[in-house]
């Protein structure tokens, strides 16, 4: 769930853009979604959290005036992520929000519980966009009970496995596929421990959405609590199954303790494969640019083992959103801006910007994303290929650290057996399910 780019090339390829690819309208129905024009053009506030961000966004802005809407003007605003949802709470409160804002899935229920967001899905219907085009785990958090979409995504960050590729050539094993199975991982993962050089063969537990929870989604299970806010999942019996799959891994001495790979984080994991004491890892899609830089190996992507009763290989995806308020003077205006931003053209400047991979579902763009880390050899389509059938967040702050860390060390590293451990969270968990 992190939101990183590459800042310094992100000025320079917004001034090649400039050159390279001037604005443009498009025509005809070949756009995946195209942008419409605005009707009446006025002025908006936007609010974003991070600088670069507010550059890219920035320029697709330029680009929607000149060409979709001559004469609006918006006031962009970067307000730091340190009191950004701060300002987000008071302001809502007093009823002065910004006319279009980022989102957050961990935050987005607060406001539309208490109805501060414009329903976009009238302007999807209106304009013909299947709202489906966009993965489910992008787009679900973000709908209402009746299925109404508050929120276009901007970018979105999936799960996958980076593997040693030279440990598993060592071992004569074939490289993983998209179609293995939790069974060929176990075997994967069992070839390839070697406790006399401290080399395990995997550590996928780790952290709400680069560890366990992808697993419970993988068995058809929505992780931790359901959509709707109504129950704890975590004792669901597919959930305790797929806890129990890791767990006895663990306890085999495939998977490393918290302890022994230095916290219960991805970062103490990915840092722990980094160093060669892991075959497999799971993690996230911005890891990307650290482990091209970085890590002394050579080494690859697949996406994460299907579960071999439900055949799912779901990796838990978080996309931030384009929003408007609901008390916005100018509701259509607010609407046309998101949706450019969220079209074909809007989400080029994030493809080409480096890093963040654009949520817009088109092939070219996704590809653009792809070609930005360079000719690297490496299977970074598998992340694309995890973003489409994935899950969605739904866990919330007052819960975070209950299912996020203590359920974590509670399993992999004081060696609490897996019911006790999901009694425990499912205890924080009851604490704010809706009745």
């Amino acid at each position: 769930m992190k939101i990183r780019l590459v800042v310094t090339s992100v000025l320079l390829i917004l001034s090649l853009m400039l050159v390279a690819f001037p604005a443009f309208a498009q025509e005809g129905g070949d756009a995946t979604i195209p942008a419409q024009p605005c009707e009446a053009p006025d002025e908006l506030t936007m609010w974003v959290w991070d600088q670069a961000w507010a550059d890219i966004i920035g320029a697709a802005i330029d680009q929607w005036t000149a060409d979709y809407c001559l004469g609006a003007k918006v006031d962009l605003q970067v307000q730091p992520w340190g009191q950004y949802w701060d300002l987000m709470a008071t302001n809502a409160a007093g009823g002065e929000l910004p006319d279009v804002f980022n989102m957050s899935q961990t935050y987005v229920h607060f406001y539309m519980e208490n109805d501060v967001l414009l329903d976009l899905q009238p302007y999807l219907d209106q304009y013909g966009i299947d709202s489906t085009v966009w993965g489910s785990g992008m787009v679900d958090p973000y709908r209402d009970e009746n299925g109404d979409l508050y929120a276009l995504p901007v970018n979105w960050d999936s799960i996958a496995i980076f593997y040693n590729k030279e440990m598993f050539d060592a071992a004569g094993l074939d490289y993983p596929t998209a179609d293995w199975t939790w069974d060929d991982f176990a075997a994967a993962a069992r070839a390839l421990t070697d406790p006399e050089n401290d080399v395990y063969g995997a550590s996928v537990y780790a952290e709400y959405q680069a560890g366990y929870p992808n697993w419970i989604a993988s068995a058809g299970v929505v992780p931790v609590i359901d959509s709707a806010r109504t129950t704890c999942t975590l004792r669901d019996p597919a959930s305790i199954g797929a806890l129990n799959f890791l767990k006895g891994l663990y306890d085999e001495g495939v998977m490393p303790s918290v302890s022994i790979q230095g916290g219960a984080s991805p970062d103490d994991a990915f840092a722990y494969f980094a160093s060669g004491h892991l075959a497999m890892v799971a993690a996230g899609s911005w890891k990307l640019s650290q482990a091209v830089e970085e890590i002394p190996f050579d080494w690859d992507i697949v996406q994460l083992p299907r579960n071999p009763q439900t055949g799912l290989s779901r990796s838990i995806v978080h996309s931030v959103g384009y929003v408007a308020s609901s008390r916005t003077e100018n509701p259509d205006l607010a609407a046309n801006l998101i949706l450019f931003l969220a079209s074909d053209e809007g989400q080029r400047y994030f493809a080409e910007g480096g890093n963040v991979a654009p949520a817009n579902p088109s092939p070219e763009l996704q590809q653009l994303w792809i070609d930005s880390f360079g000719d690297v050899g490496k299977n970074i389509q598998a992340f694309v290929d995890a973003s489409k059938d994935s899950q969605g967040v739904t866990v919330f702050g007052e819960i975070w650290d209950a299912i996020n860390s203590e359920i974590v060390v509670s399993i992999f590293d004081l060696d609490i057996p897996v019911e006790d451990a999901v009694e425990a969270a499912c205890a924080v968990v009851d604490e704010y399910v809706v009745e």
